[in-house]
């Protein structure tokens, strides 16, 4: 009698392990993959001396590595660098790129700091519910250059790697000395 009592306790100490263990490892699993929807919205605004040459709302996506950057920031309170930087330049877009083909660092196309706006829609920052931010920059074109992509960074440094968060096609390519452009990049988080 004394054997399967002893069995019994063993069994109920080995349920009481496996129940915390698989909760802990099913909290860290969802920590790491968090459910939810990222969208990024850019809207481009090219000034000639005369006026307002066009308005865009080019096509862009998040790269895989700026999709992993989220996954960071909306399910820990772990350290993440903000996507702050514009850049513009010539490339395709495409998931897999890490930074801009060619980035343009000159002409008054270099990289900027972008103005960096963060707002919640719901929760608390940025862990507790739905996210957005914006980010602005004006470029002030000083001779002729041609681009068709921009990108949203998270490092100041032109034409470093591993750091594109978003990429945009922009469909005017040919820029003049003394046209401006303006772009709005507001990325929405929205938690299933």
């Amino acid at each position: 009698m004394e054997m399967s009592k002893t069995k019994f306790i063993l069994a109920l100490i080995l349920c009481c392990v496996i129940a915390f263990s698989s909760g802990y490892v099913i909290q860290n699993v969802s920590i790491s993959k968090p459910t939810g929807h990222l969208v990024g919205n850019i809207f481009v605004t090219i000034e000639e001396p005369m006026g307002i040459h066009d308005f865009l709302n080019p096509h862009n996506l998040i790269t895989n590595i700026g999709d992993n950057q989220t996954g960071i920031r909306v399910s820990t309170n772990g350290t993440y660098v903000e996507a702050r930087w514009i850049s513009l330049g010539n490339a395709t877009p495409a998931y897999t790129l890490t930074k801009l083909t060619t980035e343009a660092t000159t002409l008054g196309a270099t990289r900027k700091l972008g103005t960096f706006v963060a707002y919640l829609t719901s929760g608390s920052a940025p862990t507790g519910g739905n996210y957005a931010f914006n980010i602005t920059a004006k470029f002030y074109f000083t001779g002729d250059i041609t681009l068709n992509c921009a990108g949203a960074q998270w490092s100041a440094t032109s034409g470093s790697d591993n750091n594109l968060y978003a990429c945009a096609s922009i469909t005017q390519t040919a820029f003049h000395n003394l046209w401006n452009m303006t772009i709005l990049w507001n990325f929405i988080y929205v938690r299933s």
